[in-house]
């Protein structure tokens, strides 16, 4: 049986230097407030006592503008013990030459960086030539570092290994805009055709993304702005503890539905219950499963008509893990989550 782990991201910014026209984290979603070393690297250090917290993230805008606070967030982080690995997703319009992207990657490396997204696609090839990604890849090789290249699309058509040929990574991902953030006012131009299962989970069960917004607000998914707009709040990290924080993400069923579970089993079972809800939303009429998240989440209205489904689909969800439990308990003792951090004193 797997136990819930976790991701805990921070979006550390909202400038970058680049103007996509589908990001999703404009200046309006990412919100007011800064973080800075002084405030990232206390609750860093705190939310890694909980073993359940497997990696850290830092995210934008492009984290890279801010890359010298975010080495000495990581530095204060080891010192106090911390070893968790932690991962940058940037568009790496920095990688001008490659004495900039040594330093920077070796620096990054010595910190356990372990991993490196880069965002790569139609839009993101208006400001950043093939070459910069291909430097970062050389210098991740050397480093020990994995890249992965994600790019989002508007429609059909083009792939990232398109774009990059030489690429030699095996972790590309790809995906459709979705209508948040900048794409939003573009709503005609959302595609809604890709295979509509792809749209009933996001996937990876027990395995959450706490994301922590400059004003301290954390959420459950890294969705940026769909978690706003769906409700989804665990609290502030600034003022809760990380505990709490990390309880409320385990135990909110309707994030379990969405990470674990599947939206279409739960419209299955309100079929089943005989619940015609009014308003909800179809899965061919959506671009992915985050929006139907938060179509169903931020309407009240919906949230009251399937609440009782929901109800019955938790006690149930329930008594299945604790039956696991039980039968792991039965027999050889369950394997134990991986410790990753050093408790400071």
């Amino acid at each position: 049986m797997q136990y819930p782990r976790c991701t805990v991201g921070f979006v550390y910014n909202e400038p970058c230097p680049l103007k996509c026209d589908f990001c999703c984290h404009t200046a309006e979603n990412v919100g007011s407030g800064r973080l800075t070393p002084a405030n990232v690297a206390p609750i860093l250090i705190a939310y890694a006592k909980d073993t359940r917290v497997t990696r850290f993230a830092f995210t934008g805008g492009d984290p890279f503008v801010y890359v010298k606070e975010i080495t000495e967030i990581m530095g204060q982080a080891r010192a106090a013990g911390v070893r968790q690995p932690f991962h940058i997703v940037t568009s790496g319009y920095w990688a001008k030459n490659d004495e900039v992207v040594e330093r920077l990657l070796s620096e990054l490396a010595a910190l356990q960086m372990d991993m490196l997204y880069v965002s790569y696609d139609l839009e993101h090839q208006k400001w950043v030539a093939p070459e910069h990604v291909y430097r970062i890849e050389r210098a991740c090789e050397r480093h020990g570092i994995l890249l992965s290249v994600y790019g989002v699309f508007w429609a059909p058509g083009t792939s990232v290994r398109d774009l990059l040929p030489e690429l030699r990574t095996n972790h590309v991902n790809e995906n459709y805009v979705a209508p948040i953030g900048r794409a939003k006012p573009q709503h005609d131009r959302i595609y809604r055709g890709s295979d509509e299962s792809t749209k009933y989970s996001c996937g990876r069960p027990q395995d959450y993304d706490i994301t922590i917004y400059p004003n301290g607000d954390t959420y459950p998914c890294c969705s940026g702005g769909f978690n706003k707009e769906a409700g989804l709040l665990l609290g502030n990290s600034f003022a809760d503890d990380p505990e709490d924080i990390i309880r409320r993400c385990f135990s909110h069923f309707f994030v379990t539905v969405a990470k674990e579970i599947g939206f279409n089993k739960l419209y299955a079972r309100l079929e089943a219950d005989g619940r015609q809800i009014k308003g909800l939303p179809a899965f061919k009429d959506v671009a992915s499963v985050c929006e139907i998240c938060s179509l169903l989440h931020s309407n009240n209205e919906i949230m009251n008509d399937i609440e009782p489904t929901l109800q019955a689909m938790e006690v149930e969800y329930c008594l299945q893990r604790f039956a696991a439990i039980s039968e792991l308990a039965a027999g050889e003792e369950p394997p134990r989550p991986k410790v990753e951090v050093e408790r400071a004193n």
